[in-house]
């Protein structure tokens, strides 16, 4: 039986993404295209018009198109495909359906990026939001959309743990350039907590040297590190007692779900996917009431049995499995 033919459409080649591409290569020949992360209408128009000219020559090539988030790049590949009759499925990830107007956050702040991302939503044959906050949210923006929750998975085999016993040691893991992506993934907070708990070392593990100056007068429990290999991250998250995600505006963090995986106690705000991937074995907080998290870390660092239950939380909730099966589903179905 021959193989699907898909076009893998993304702006960067994150761990999740890769995580897809490398689960639809199994079952089909997939060919990559990446909608360079440019900044800027003009950068953008020109971004487009070298993706149109790749779609007028070789859309006919592939039965499905399969794109990493709704954004300027993704509304041609989804449009070429209704008009080719070429299945088409877009991953949603956060931003895509997220309005945040006090930090200027979210596809649906601006008219431009706004239109691009609706009718790609209008367009494309499912939607496949990765957590089940993000699905309710776009059944608010376009209420026509077919969706589908799908949650990115974490190999069990690639993050594991053996030390329960930890140092007093708090991690976060955010690749974050600039003021907005601070705020919105709680990095304020993240130092904020470090000030409260002055005998526990805190980590962030990817800020950029553009935003070191936000964290002045850094605390002295506070180490800002650069973003880390992939590779290197099972390392980090082994050696920490917990993990926090602070977040205003989230999906399903693939990051925490990592640290929980190894062992890992988590604390998180209650936005998004996190209070789903946290449930009882560890802490989530609604209002930002940071001496709760300071009560609750003093009280659990030596909680072994929230180490093991963590893990297996995950486990259970986003099984690799799961998402091979159903993406191989649906690709099997890509030329019906």
């Amino acid at each position: 039986m021959q193989k699907q033919s898909i076009l893998f459409v993304y702006i960067n080649f994150s761990s999740f993404v890769k995580a897809d591409y490398e689960i639809l290569s199994e079952y089909a020949a997939v060919t990559k295209y990446q909608f360079k992360p440019v900044k800027g209408l003009i950068r953008t128009g020109i971004e487009l018009l070298h993706e149109l000219w790749f779609l007028v020559f070789n859309i006919r090539k592939y039965d499905a198109v399969f794109i990493w988030f709704g954004d300027y790049h993704s509304f041609l590949p989804v449009l070429f495909a209704k008009w080719f009759r070429k299945k088409s499925y877009v991953v949603i990830g956060g931003y895509d359906v997220s309005t945040l107007s006090d930090y200027n956050y979210g596809s649906f702040n601006k008219p431009i990026r706004s239109f691009f991302t609706r009718n790609t939503f209008k367009f494309v044959d499912l939607c496949l939001p990765v957590a089940d906050a993000l699905k309710e949210k776009l059944s608010l923006i376009c209420p026509q959309a077919k969706s589908e929750t799908l949650a990115t998975s974490v190999n069990p085999d690639k993050f594991n743990f053996s030390d329960y016993q930890r140092p007093k040691k708090i991690i976060t893991v955010s690749g974050t350039e600039n003021h907005q992506r601070l705020m919105i993934k709680g990095l304020d907070r993240f130092r904020e907590l470090a000030l409260l708990l002055p005998e526990f070392e805190f980590i962030i593990i990817g800020a950029k040297e553009t935003v070191k100056h936000y964290f002045e007068p850094l605390p002295s429990n506070l180490i800002l590190l650069p973003p880390q290999q992939f590779d290197q991250m099972n390392q980090y998250y082994q050696s920490a007692s917990f993990y926090a995600q602070l977040s205003r505006s989230e999906g399903l963090p693939n990051a925490l779900c990592e640290a929980m995986m190894c062992g890992c106690i988590p604390l998180g705000t209650n936005v998004g996917d996190i209070k789903v991937a946290i449930g009882e074995t560890g802490m989530t907080i609604k209002e930002w009431n940071p001496e709760l998290l300071v009560d609750f870390v003093r009280k659990n660092h030596n909680n072994k049995s929230l180490r093991d239950i963590a893990r297996e939380r995950i486990i259970t909730l986003y099984d690799p499995s799961k998402r091979v099966n159903r993406l191989r589903q649906l690709i099997g179905n890509a030329s019906n």
